[in-house]
This record gives structure tokens, C-alpha cells and sequence, in this order.
């Protein structure tokens, strides 16, 4: 059975740095915790647990938080963290607020995750508000919140550029040709799916193509609400050559719908989505979309909340671009 010595022979450190990055207390740099992560995984070392947590008071344990488990951009997420943690010998609690019914019963979620002793606590949010991230991280510092920007939390919150999301998939659009443009949008309480949404609107009006009230539907970001906002706008008679759908999921049920009524995409309504989650390539027609860097994200805030609770120093990055993703279902405009 391996030892601290020996994963501290392979990573090429001393017992006492192999010491420190085991329990969580004293400060490992990068290069030294990348070297540790490594040799205890090709050793398959196993530090007595229990003796670790007396010793540093740690559980080794990080909550989760997710509002949904619904669809591939959560499995994505997930899949991140707990590869990222697994390399650094930590545990993920997994707290799903979906069948929360108010405010209070989300942030119930978040009191579950600290009474598990959870020693830091990872939390995917777009619908908190500032006061309620800020109010929790005064509560319980190690604390950092992925898909929401806010200024209370510089260094903890993580986002992506949702704005210039909006705008690329609205030069994108228009570039085709498209000028009468529809949009399935997301819950706009949400700040991810208001920033992207708004950007869109803004940048049509730019470039003079304003989208007419009668085109634009709320919805929400999973497929039963994307059922209903599809629904809604095949019924509205509104004219339009091309969709903006506010995620992945929504474009994919509007697909499948047009395709039931005979309607071709890109031929007839040429449609956009936005994430670029794991299925768009697999869609007919492979989907254009929206490249939201979600693992990118995911790896970065595990790597800071990591650097928060056990004092290392793992690289990381707050904000993030979209990118353009250009596939078969957006075409140009055919009068």
C-alpha cells in the first residue's frame, strides 16, 4: 500500500508539501499540487480519511448546488467538477433545487450542503439575486457562484459574455439575410437568459432589423417549457424566416416540430440555438448555435473554490467569450 513518502518520491516533493495538500492547510503551489494529483492517482493512494479529518478539521467534501438535472448542460457541468476534484482527492455533494416551489425552499438546498459539513460549496445559479449570493458568502466564505456575474464577489463569480452571445447570433441572422427574425427566449428572471435575450434585441435594432413584439416568445430553459413556447409561437401567425432560440433544447423541440409539419429547416425557417451542448452536431440538421465555453467555466470555478478552501494555487479565469458555431440549420434567406 502506497505511502505519503512515496507519493511524495514520485511527485519529486517533500512529505510534509504532500502533507499539506492531503489535509488542506498550508499553501501547495500549481506546479506541486499538478505533480501530487498526479502521483497519488498512478499510485491509487488512499490517505487514512478519517484520521485526515480529525487531523485538519476538513471533510474533504464540496457541495454542489444545481437548479435542474434536466438535459445535457448540467451533465456537462457536473461531469467537470468532479473530474476537476477527483484529481485533487475531494468529494462532490450534489444538491438538485428542482422541485423547489419558492425562494425559500432553493436557498434550503444551500443550508442542506453546509450541514453536510461541506467544506466549500460550488453553486450554479441565474435566478439568486446579489444580495442573496453576497448574503451567503459572508455566511460561509468558501463560496464561489458559476453563471452569474456579480461585483459583490469578485474572484468567486464565474460567467460567460452573454451579451455578446445575443449579438453574434444576431450578426449571424442577419449576415444570412434574415430580416423578419423570431425568438423563443428563456425565464428572463433569470440573468443569463435576460443579458442574452436583450442583446439580441438591441443588436437586430442596430442593424436595422428591430423584431416585432408579435415574434418574440418567453419560455424556459427546459423541454417541457420549450414545448410551450414552440407551441405558442406556431400559433401566433407571425412571419418570420429565422428563430433565435434561447438555448439548445428549445431549438432542438422547435426542429422536431417544424420537421412534423413539413416545414424545412434551413430551407424554409432557418434556426439558431445557443450553449452548443453535447447533441448539437447529432440533431438533422446538425445544429447552429451559440459555443458557450460551459466546461471551461466549470473546471475554472472548481479550480478557485479549491485555491479558497485548501490554499492552492490552481490557474484560473472569471469570464469567458461565446464563439459562433456554424452548422447546417441556419442557411441564407430564400424569398
Amino acid at each position: 500500500m502506497a505511502t505519503v513518502k512515496d507519493v511524495a518520491k514520485l511527485a519529486g516533493v517533500g512529505s510534509g508539501t504532500v502533507s499539506r495538500y492531503i489535509s488542506g492547510t498550508g499553501s501547495v503551489s500549481r506546479k506541486s499540487a499538478e505533480k501530487i494529483a498526479r502521483a497519488i492517482e498512478q499510485l491509487n493512494y488512499r490517505p487514512n480519511s478519517m484520521a485526515r479529518s480529525l487531523s485538519s478539521r476538513r471533510s474533504d467534501l464540496i457541495g454542489v448546488w444545481v437548479p435542474s438535472l434536466e438535459g445535457p448542460y448540467y451533465h456537462m457541468m457536473i461531469r467537470t467538477i468532479e473530474s476537476a476534484l477527483r484529481l485533487h482527492g475531494k468529494h462532490m455533494i450534489l444538491a438538485n433545487a428542482e422541485d423547489a416551489q419558492s425562494n425559500e425552499d432553493r436557498l434550503a438546498h444551500l443550508d442542506y450542503l453546509i450541514n453536510r459539513d461541506c467544506d466549500g460549496i460550488l453553486i450554479s445559479s441565474s435566478l439568486q439575486s446579489e444580495f442573496e449570493l453576497a448574503k451567503y458568502a459572508e455566511k460561509f466564505p468558501n463560496v464561489v457562484v458559476i453563471n452569474h456575474h456579480t461585483e459583490e464577489l469578485v474572484g468567486r463569480s464565474f460567467s460567460i459574455d452573454h451579451d455578446l452571445g445575443g449579438r453574434l447570433a444576431a450578426r449571424h441572422l442577419v449576415e444570412l439575410g434574415h430580416t423578419r427574425v423570431a425568438t423563443i427566449t428563456g425565464r428572463l428572471s433569470a440573468q443569463d437568459a435576460r443579458e442574452r435575450h436583450h442583446a439580441f434585441l438591441d443588436e437586430m435594432a442596430k442593424l436595422g432589423h428591430p423584431v416585432a413584439p408579435e415574434r418574440i416568445i418567453e419560455g424556459a430553459f427546459s423541454y417541457a417549457g420549450g414545448e410551450q413556447a414552440v407551441a405558442a409561437l406556431l400559433a401566433s401567425g407571425a412571419d418570420y424566416s429565422a428563430v433565435f432560440c434561447g438555448n439548445d433544447k428549445v431549438a432542438m423541440v422547435l426542429i422536431a416540430e417544424l420537421h412534423k409539419r413539413g416545414i424545412s429547416v434551413p430551407g424554409d425557417v432557418s434556426i439558431i440555438g445557443y450553449d452548443d451542448v453535447e447533441f448539437t452536431p447529432y440533431t438533422a440538421p446538425a445544429l447552429s448555435t451559440i459555443h458557450a465555453p460551459i466546461e471551461e467555466m466549470s473546471q475554472s470555478a472548481c479550480h478557485q473554490l479549491l485555491n479558497l478552501t485548501y490554499g492552492l494555487e490552481l490557474p484560473y479565469q472569471e469570464h469567458f467569450e461565446p464563439s459562433l458555431s456554424v452548422r447546417q440549420s441556419t442557411g441564407p434567406f430564400r424569398s
